[in-house]
């Protein structure tokens, strides 16, 4: 048993002595005085004298230890239960790995998991100093991006623990548990090896059957002991902002576009409705509610959003503070341009197409759609790197060339929407387009084949159905007013080997293939999607406003007010993995940093600042959530949001009772704060209430045996005591 205040015990110990001294003091006073009438009761002294004597040593020992008990009561006693063979017997090296990802940073009833964790380390020091042992600690996040080991307790110890704090990053414990075991091997010839883990055993990093399961294996081989020390409770409910963009849209200076803000419930309890409070560039933007929340469930909220200027913006979404607050916070870092360039690739002579989608992309007024369409003949690198989306209308043939930068293009993540018409090669889009070119997908998966004319349908009747996806929204639905406004004259039909899947809902849908969004009451497809790559392919099979040779225009679509939207919609669509905000998880990736390269964060005022990287070995990584841009060779790189890795918003750990059954064999499993006790806790005070308990007895025997060795008549007998007069 040790003190939390040692001083008041010592004191105590020394004030104890006081009633020992007052007895001899009294002693000294006290004189001898002859009396022959008392003679006669010399007798009756000798008969009770043993007894009378062992009562006043007895009540002299208990005032003594009554106030030796008050001062071990205020020294405040406390123990380390658990682990009291550790340390002691003979010169031991003890090894700690501390787990300082995200996660450690949750809160409990017990307060923080870290704080927990800490508070374990600072009595294991203080153990270690008085045996005169050794003490290291590695870390999970710190060690794996430059950290050294840090040395606690020895030759050259240099680290303060309470200094320490947890990182925002996701890292797994393979890496630091390495680390200990080499530490443990390489300890002096003759010491004992001890290994501990701090950590609150997230179930997502530390499965029994994970990697670092064969790691707890061989450390209980090698160390003389093996401690799993867990932090905070098991579980614990956590709301955490997955993700903030934008939707599909136009990303462009006094343009409002849609923010969209994805909320998880990391629990496996419902949790109800809270306040998403929304700021842009610092300032108070809107508060929106989401939920309630079902157990596990994902929602996503929408909020319209205007960028007013040409340059930098930042967008934050908070949460109301919970279990873990480090992913609480979300954010979005954009650079706003005052228009988005879209490419009309139009190589006909009148240039009829282009200029439909000209007007239905850019309307004339003072409405601000955002796009900036460019008619052009060909397709050079630096029109496609500044290109939001590119749109073939009806052109002939592409070169060879630039039929291989479309497919780099999109397979980069650009969009293509495709007008195919009369005057598109059916041959060339076969074999350069649809075919197989070195070693490389198709392009499509769809081949053209020969024109045919429109479906017939009854006056009033629609020709068309459209499929629930963002690109026709404008169209969707079975009641839609629009679609018996659709005439359609003539288009391009798939080759007849080609099968046109049916219609179904493809917003979310992440299968190979193509998809139809549009197709004829009969069933022939009309404007089909395909994936490439990190891009999107979209083929319309007829055109707008022209037709054969001058002839009626295949469709008239360019004539209806709803095209403006469809056109917006679907560029919009194909430009979305573009324009998309670029955002990344805070994890433990080392890398080196070219000359001139730095890594700045934005501060409220719009300033960009330097930022504190995650570890010397990633000096490039953020440390924290927020808004970041990279510099690289003194090129600035696009803005970006860093964020809590999502495996660390969840929080379910398995309980003890779960870890002892699982390592028990190989390792002592206890929670940290109750088996290393540094202070007082409801469990800790054991010693402090038996030395309480201890201390009324005390009195009590006190008081009773004062009263038997007073000289004090019995009132009710009238009868002298024994040895009065």
């Amino acid at each position: 048993m040790t003190f939390t205040y040692p001083s008041l015990a010592i004191a105590g110990a020394l004030l104890a002595c006081l009633p020992i001294v007052i007895h001899l003091l009294n002693r000294r006073r006290r004189r001898r005085v002859e009396w022959a009438a008392m003679d006669f009761l010399l007798q009756s002294d000798r008969k009770n004298r043993t007894w009378v004597q062992l009562s006043e040593w007895l009540l002299l020992a208990a005032r003594v230890a009554a106030i030796a008990l008050v001062g071990v009561l205020a020294a405040s006693p406390k123990t380390l239960d658990l682990l009291r063979g550790f340390f002691g017997a003979d010169r031991a090296r003890h090894v700690v790995l501390l787990d300082d990802t995200c996660s450690m940073q949750r809160r409990g009833p017990g307060g923080a998991a870290w704080d927990e964790a800490i508070a374990a380390i600072d009595r294991l020091a203080d153990a270690a100093r008085q045996s005169g042992d050794e003490l290291m600690v590695v870390r999970y996040v710190d060690t794996f991006v430059g950290g050294d080991v840090a040395k606690v307790v020895g030759a050259d110890a240099a680290s303060d623990p309470a200094a320490w704090r947890p990182t925002h990053a996701q890292a797994l414990p393979t890496a630091g548990m390495e680390d200990v075991a080499r530490l443990c091997e390489a300890a002096p010839s003759g010491d004992r090896t001890y290994a501990y883990v701090f950590s609150d055993f997230a179930e997502r990093s530390h499965a029994a059957d994970g990697d670092w399961a064969p790691l707890v294996d061989r450390l209980g081989e090698m160390a003389d002991g093996v401690v799993l020390a867990a932090c905070n409770d098991a579980g614990g409910a956590n709301l955490a902002v997955e993700s903030v963009t934008l939707a599909p849209g136009p990303l462009a200076a006094g343009v409002e576009t849609r923010l969209v803000v994805e909320v998880v419930n990391h629990s496996d309890v419902p949790a109800p409705a809270v306040a998403l409070t929304l700021r842009r560039n610092g300032q108070p933007l809107t508060a929106v509610q989401v939920g309630p929340f079902t157990a596990g469930e994902r929602r996503t909220v929408e909020s319209p959003v205007t960028f007013q200027g040409v340059g930098l913006h930042t967008v934050d979404a908070t949460l109301p503070t919970d279990a873990l607050p480090a992913d609480d916070e979300g954010w979005l870092f954009v650079e706003v341009p005052a228009s988005q360039p879209v490419l009309l690739v139009d190589d006909s002579e009148s240039g009829v197409e282009s200029r439909v989608f000209a007007a239905a992309l850019r309307p004339v007024g003072s409405t601000r759609s955002g796009w900036a369409p460019r008619r052009v003949e060909g397709l050079s690198e630096e029109r496609l790197a500044d290109a939001a989306a590119v749109v073939l209308l009806d052109a002939e043939r592409l070169s060879e060339l630039q039929t291989q930068r479309l497919r780099d293009y999109v397979a980069d993540g650009g969009g293509v929407w495709m007008v195919i018409g009369p005057r598109t090669d059916a041959a060339w889009f076969n074999q350069r387009v649809a075919g197989v070119l070195a070693g490389e997908n198709a392009l499509t998966p769809w081949r053209l084949g020969p024109a045919i004319s429109g479906p017939v349908v009854a006056p009033g009747q629609p020709a068309l159905e459209a499929a629930d996806h963002p690109a026709v929204r404008v169209l969707a639905g079975k009641q839609n007013g629009f679609l018996p406004l659709v005439r359609l004259v003539a288009q391009r039909r798939l080759a007849t080997s080609d099968e046109s899947p049916t219609v179904r809902n493809v917003a979310t849908s992440a299968e190979s293939g193509y998809e139809v969004l549009l197709k004829r009451v009969d069933g022939e497809p009309l404007l089909l999607e395909n994936r490439f790559g990190a891009g999107r392919v979209v083929a319309l099979l007829t055109t707008t406003a022209t037709g054969s040779g001058g002839s009626e225009p295949w469709s008239n679509l360019a004539t209806l007010p709803i095209f403006p939207v469809m056109a917006n919609d679907v560029v919009g669509w194909l430009s979305q993995e573009r324009l998309r905000p670029l955002a990344e998880a805070i994890v433990t990736a080392k890398g080196e940093a070219p000359p001139r390269s730095s890594l700045v964060s934005w501060v409220a005022g719009g300033d960009l600042v330097e930022a504190t990287p995650l570890g010397q070995a990633a000096p490039l990584t953020p440390s924290r959530p927020g808004a970041y841009r990279r510099v690289l060779g003194g090129v600035e790189e696009r803005p970006f949001a860093a964020r809590v890795h999502p495996d660390e918003s969840d929080l379910r750990s398995p309980s003890l009772a779960v870890l002892s059954d699982r390592w028990g064999s190989v390792a002592r499993v206890g929670r940290a704060g109750e088996m290393f006790r540094d202070a007082p806790t409801p469990a800790s005070r054991t010693p402090l209430y038996f030395a309480a308990a201890v201390l009324l007895a005390t009195l009590a025997g006190e008081r009773l045996l004062a009263y038997r060795n007073s000289y004090v008549g019995s009132a009710s007998t009238g009868a002298a005591p024994k040895g009065a007069i």
